[in-house]
């Protein structure tokens, strides 16, 4: 009885199991940086995200003030300074507040002196002899009266004025942002020159009226040629 004899082949099975152990470690490997990229991704600086943040929020800034709109202008205007600022015309600031600052000024110290007449006059009326006001016996009741109004006029044009300080300024940052698309080039040319009439004083005139008289050219002409 003949015996069988079994051959294996032991290097190509050995060769299969090193194939497929590499696979898996690649795959593991692969599978590993991944996750790690996905760990880092997650485990973002703050810093990071802020700076974007801010690079937006500067991005913004720079669009808003790259060119002035005027009815932002107008809006911005309505808190003294900001549409100066808006307009980045900044050396209009200190004109702006020492206006306000003049007229505040004035109003306030008018309103002063109203009030104290005012209190005297009332003290005077009132109590006659008996007032202690320093004010009421050093003035007689028609100077008390007189110095009263004197004070509260200065008071009411010292608000006006403050009140068309106001307007004024708004209306400059408002016309500001429009002259700012305003193209003025070379052949705009803008003249100011005296027109006078010599004839004007002597005698008659070129025209044949007598000096002063409505046809003489005498003053400044002003001309815009663009």
């Amino acid at each position: 009885m003949k015996k069988k004899i079994y051959k294996t082949k032991l290097p190509a099975l050995a060769g299969v199991f090193v194939v497929f152990v590499m696979m898996n470690s690649s795959l593991l490997a692969q599978n590993e940086i991944k996750s790690d990229n996905t760990a880092v991704e997650k485990k973002q600086p703050r810093t990071a995200m802020l700076m974007k943040q801010s690079e937006r929020i500067n991005q913004k800034f720079d669009k808003f003030f790259e060119k002035p709109n005027p009815k932002v202008a107008t809006w911005l205007a309505l808190l003294p300074g900001l549409g100066q600022i808006y307009n980045k015309k900044y050396w209009k600031l200190p004109i702006v507040y020492a206006g306000f600052a003049a007229t505040g000024y004035f109003a306030f110290s008018n309103r002063s002196y109203y009030i104290d007449y005012r209190e005297a006059y009332i003290c005077k009326v009132e109590q006659e002899d008996e007032c202690e006001n320093p004010l009421a016996q050093a003035y007689s009741e028609n100077d008390l009266v007189s110095l009263r109004d004197y004070y509260r006029r200065n008071m009411e044009l010292s608000f006006i004025i403050m009140a068309a300080w106001y307007i004024l300024q708004m209306l400059d940052a408002t016309v500001d942002a429009h002259l700012y698309y305003w193209q003025i080039d070379e052949e705009t040319i803008l003249s100011v020159q005296p027109a006078i009439d010599p004839t004007a004083f002597v005698g008659k005139n070129r025209t044949g009226q007598p000096p002063g008289s409505t046809n003489t050219f005498n003053g400044v002409t002003v001309s815009l040629r663009f």
